[in-house]
């Protein structure tokens, strides 16, 4: 056979041509049969072998005819390592006539068939294909199929085959070579490697796997050197300037073995349709875990072992170290609640294939679990808001803050802290604005808290976000521990002319008082508020009283040091910018701020007893210009 009559093109066109006068075959109702079960259709690759020109008392031939091709199929490979995952089905529709048209002969022959299959299709004399493909459709897609893979075999014994929507053969001595080499076309999408009838190549780069310009044959380099791969002249239909991976396939020669380029083709679009994870347990896809209970995974396939197929599993994304078995074990107690992602996948590694960049090879199959825990509760923040939004320094504000415990345990006790920050996230080093205490509260209840605070007397003139922080140090066992917080926006302006003195310490609050422990030693961070002084010429001093605040120091007619003098005033005084207290003496910084460091050593001798702060600035023109507010500080056990 010339094997022209294998031009797809050819074929498809003069197909397309002749679908619309085509004569209907008898209207005898088909009888469809599945000869080869592997598996549900959605899973397996499914292949439609209709029958034409078979008359009715012909169907055991029909049927002898079919099983001789699949024997031969699944003694070539790949077919063969890969028969599995092949389901096949016949429809047999009775013809009037035995055969195939002739128009080639003189006198012609014509015979009336269910799909008017002809020789000479497209001018090529054992090009035969039918011309009916309307009902042929229709019939193939009674069968329990859905790839719309459908051969024909023509009960005709005159050598011939051609492939475009269906692979049509001949059903003679030679009818499953050409039928093999025809579904090469249909399932493998690999190209014819013959070099006739056409002389030199000059078209852009084919785009089949198994057909190129190179010289070099740099399309299946991958494959040099193995299986007799390299580069020939001569393929898809040219003498020059085309190369075929080997020198003879069956893609060339009917009675060879597919080379490996074809066969590795014809082996990942067989895979990328077949699902070679046959079973999986528990068989729903979403699945309810309960803490504290283990809950089995496991998966059964098909791909053959001699493949080494590779087993893998993941969860939430992340590979699960040393999970490699068909069997996985989830422990609800080392998740979180919520929503998780478990998935599977079976690689097959076979040597038919050595690039696989989509990963047709590899069939995943994945769960989605949902962790509960009924000891645990669910804390979240409906609402938080401010009485105020425009706020200048010292402020007195009010947030109100709705916490709600979606369940189903009950939750207590906790705090609700708020932090103060320019930036966002925030952070533990923020500006601490108190908390609240919740003792206890039910499943499915609300409780609204109202917080007054002062603001610090050191915010500026910016935006600044407060968050509400339910359960910060995770206290109560949630279910989510993720959504715990809202925040708020308050815009700082330019506030009064004040001089103040503040802590400036993470996690404290009032932020007028401090304990630092005379046994273990500690550190706070006295901070001068001057917003309105001098920076280049204001000098700040920070002085230290055991003996309180009132009636105080009048330094000048307007101004008094609201500390008594003692011995410890006499000793910061003596000690001032020392490691102990560092910076209490100082100049303002631009934004009329003075950062001061008290450092108490655990080894100072001092004993338990009530102190405070207050600090003067020091001015250019007078000595003594402002005095600040006291600040406590309690030296603790």
């Amino acid at each position: 056979m010339s094997r022209r009559s294998r031009i797809a093109a050819w074929c498809g066109a003069v197909a397309a041509a002749v679908l619309g006068s085509a004569a209907a075959a008898p209207a005898q109702a088909p009888t469809v049969t599945t000869v080869l079960n592997n598996g549900p259709t959605q899973a397996r690759y499914d292949i439609v072998i209709l029958a034409e020109g078979y008359q009715a008392f012909e169907q055991p031939l029909f049927n002898q005819n079919v099983q001789t091709f699949l024997t031969a199929l699944f003694q070539k490979q790949p077919y063969q390592t890969f028969a599995s995952y092949y389901n096949v089905h016949t429809v047999f529709r009775a013809s009037v006539d035995s055969g195939a048209d002739h128009p080639e002969l003189s006198p012609p022959v014509y015979k009336d068939t269910v799909y008017n299959a002809s020789y000479n299709t497209g001018g090529v004399v054992r090009c035969v294909y039918i011309q009916n493909t309307s009902l042929a459709l229709a019939d193939a897609a009674l069968a329990p199929a859905n790839e719309g893979r459908v051969l024909v075999f023509v009960n005709d014994p005159t050598y011939g085959g051609c492939a475009a929507t269906f692979a049509c053969s001949y059903n003679g001595s030679s009818m499953t070579e050409v039928q093999i080499h025809e579904i090469g076309h249909s399932l493998g999408q690999v190209a014819d490697e013959y070099d006739y009838p056409n002389n030199t190549y000059t078209g852009s780069e084919p785009s089949a796997v198994n057909i190129t310009t190179s010289p070099t044959g740099q399309k299946w380099s991958i494959w040099h050197g193995s299986n007799g791969i390299s580069a020939f002249q001569g393929a898809g239909y040219y003498l020059y300037g085309l190369y075929r991976p080997r020198n003879n396939c069956l893609m060339r020669t009917l009675g060879q073995t597919l080379c490996s380029v074809c066969a590795e083709n014809i082996t990942k679009l067989l895979n990328g349709i077949v699902q070679t994870i046959d079973q999986s347990t528990p068989a729903a896809s979403s699945v309810a875990l309960m803490v504290p209970n283990l809950q089995a995974f496991s998966i059964s396939h098909i791909v053959p072992a001699a493949n080494n197929p590779a087993i893998g599993w993941k969860l939430d994304g992340a590979i699960v170290p040393g999970a490699t078995s068909p069997t996985f074990v989830l422990d609800s107690t080392t998740l979180s609640q919520g929503a998780h992602s478990l998935q599977v996948s079976v690689k097959d590694q076979t040597a038919f294939v050595r690039s696989d960049p989509a990963n047709t090879m590899t069939d995943t199959h994945t769960w989605q679990v949902t962790i509960s825990d009924p000891t645990a509760a669910q804390l979240r923040v409906p609402s938080f808001t401010s009485n105020l939004l425009w706020v200048t320094r010292g402020s007195p504000v009010t947030f109100t803050t709705e916490v709600a415990n979606d369940g189903p345990a009950a939750a207590g006790p906790f705090t609700v802290e708020y932090f103060l920050t320019p930036t966002t996230p925030w952070t533990a080093q923020d500006i601490y604005l108190g908390s609240d205490t919740v003792a206890n509260l039910a499943a499915m209840q609300t409780t609204t808290l109202q917080h007054p605070v002062q603001l610090p007397w050191r915010l500026l003139p910016q935006v600044y976000y407060v968050y509400a922080v339910v359960d910060r140090n995770d206290a109560v066992h949630e279910s989510n521990e993720t959504d715990n917080q809202r925040l708020l926006a308050l815009i700082g302006q330019a506030g009064p002319c004040v001089t103040k003195l503040e802590y400036d310490d993470p996690l404290l609050y009032p932020l007028d008082s401090a304990t630092v422990s005379v046994g273990a030693g500690g550190s706070v961070h006295p901070t001068v508020v001057a917003p309105c002084a001098d920076p280049t010429a204001t000098l700040y001093l920070i002085a230290w009283t055991a003996s309180g605040t009132s009636p105080g120091v009048p330094l000048s007619p307007t101004v008094t040091l609201p500390l008594n003098p003692d011995s410890l005033t006499q000793i910061g005084l003596g000690n001032l910018n020392s490691p102990i207290l560092g910076q209490f003496l100082g100049i303002l910084d631009a934004q009329g701020l003075g950062h001061a460091t008290f450092a108490l050593p655990p080894t100072s001798g001092l004993g338990p007893m009530q102190t405070h702060f207050a600090a003067v600035l020091l001015g250019a023109t007078e000595l003594f210009s402002a005095a600040t507010n006291p600040v406590e500080l309690v030296l603790g056990m």
